[in-house]
């Protein structure tokens, strides 16, 4: 597969602005973070991947993008204020609906990795981060470099 950030729109949501997709190549890792406002473990979860974001990028180059399951703007935009990190705008629908059809989140919250080349680490990065806390930056460097191994066979 080609990079998977090719996938992301081209205009993604900073706060309150819209800006231009940033090069996910300057980021060893990067994230899709599918997850809404009326989901409980969602906003349970979220607290707990801010509190990774923060310390991460004290020292780490890595970004998240919501991809929201809110099913209105308002809910979206309540919900988003509480993050640190980019996501797909709410208007965005069929960015949204092609990043889910391809990611396949069975539930949500459902956090996805990509290494800065947009190939896919892994879809278990939640569990990852629950279980390992800040360590979970080193089991996603193995995956990456076990999956690079086996791309240049």
């Amino acid at each position: 597969m080609k990079n998977f950030s090719q996938f992301l729109s081209e205009s993604l949501q900073e706060g309150n602005e819209i800006k231009t997709k940033p090069d996910f190549s300057k980021y060893q890792f990067w994230g899709l973070y599918f997850s809404a406002s009326w989901c409980p473990p969602c906003r349970q979860f979220t607290g707990m991947l801010k509190n990774f974001y923060d310390e991460i990028r004290k020292s780490k180059t890595f970004e998240i993008v919501l991809v929201t399951h809110d099913e209105n703007e308002r809910d979206f935009i309540k919900y988003y204020q509480k993050m640190p990190w980019l996501a797909i705008p709410w208007s965005e629908k069929m960015a949204i609906s092609q990043l889910t059809r391809i990611c396949r989140p069975q539930t949500i919250p459902h956090l996805c990795i990509f290494d800065q080349e947009g190939n896919y680490v892994t879809c278990g990065a939640r569990d990852d981060i629950a279980m390992y806390g800040m360590k979970a930056w080193n089991h996603w460097e193995d995956i990456a470099e076990e999956r690079k191994k086996y791309r240049q066979k």
